[in-house]
């Protein structure tokens, strides 16, 4: 089965949860599901009612990564570059989204799956789920930009150590190095944090993550104090009620 990649919007919360469907493969991603990821992703960037991006995994796992069916056919010699590119498209993808992205875990989020929550904003993690890189028990090596950014959220030692030992993590063990930004011990407190999330300022938020990739402009901050959310977080805050962010 190639599996399929799809998006639900709530609109009351303003949550787009993107779905990795294949569940019967622990969510392993196919050639077609790679294409699918962007194709998702570029549909949910135009939508200005979406305030964040949650994605996850159909069945309870996260995803066990790329498909290994596929290899024999796609990862062999050259073609394995062209592989390669295909999925840091996709990864890109999630990198560039305006909105943050949050990878909510559960179950296993093994190898081309690790990287999909690696390239997100933030990774929202259920007790018992599991991550583990295991190139090195396969022979294979891990894409470029998917180990930069590794490197760039767990740093040079952990990165590696992940590569080198194969070793099975648990919440508690990604938590400590970082690879994890929160755990929970329920789906249903994600859910919450994420509502959460969608419920504040949304150009507030998009444009700390703008300025942190260093995309955001002077003109683009200064039109922030003369929104209409500025000026309503400003009236809840001296009337002393919950404020009703509209992002304009």
């Amino acid at each position: 089965m190639r599996g399929e990649v799809f998006a639900e919007v709530s609109a009351p919360t303003k949550v787009a949860t993107v779905w990795i469907d294949n569940p019967e493969r622990i969510n392993a991603m196919s050639i077609h599901m790679w294409r699918r990821f962007v194709e998702v992703l570029e549909g949910l960037a135009g939508d200005q009612d979406v305030r964040v991006v949650a994605v996850r995994g159909v069945g309870g796992n996260f995803c066990s990564g790329a498909d290994l069916g596929e290899f024999d056919d796609h990862r062999q010699g050259a073609d394995t570059l062209i592989y390669d590119r295909r999925t840091e498209s996709a990864l890109v993808a999630v990198r560039e989204m305006a909105v943050p992205v949050v990878a909510f875990v559960e179950g296993y989020c093994l190898g081309g799956g690790l990287s999909i929550a690696v390239a997100c904003d933030l990774v929202y993690a259920v007790q018992g789920a599991r991550f583990q890189i295991p190139v090195a028990k396969m022979g294979t090596a891990y894409p470029d930009g998917a180990l930069e950014r590794l490197r760039e959220r767990v740093g040079y030692a952990q990165a590696l150590a992940m590569i080198a030992t194969a070793a099975r993590l648990d919440v508690s063990d990604a938590l400590r190095i970082g690879l994890v930004t929160e755990a929970f011990d329920s789906g249903e407190q994600v859910v919450e944090a994420i509502k959460r999330i969608a419920s504040l300022a949304p150009r507030s938020i998009a444009a700390a993550k703008a300025a942190l990739n260093g995309r955001l402009s002077e003109e683009e901050r200064l039109a922030i104090f003369s929104s209409q959310d500025y000026a309503e977080g400003l009236s809840a805050f001296r009337e002393r009620r919950t404020p009703r962010f509209r992002g304009i």
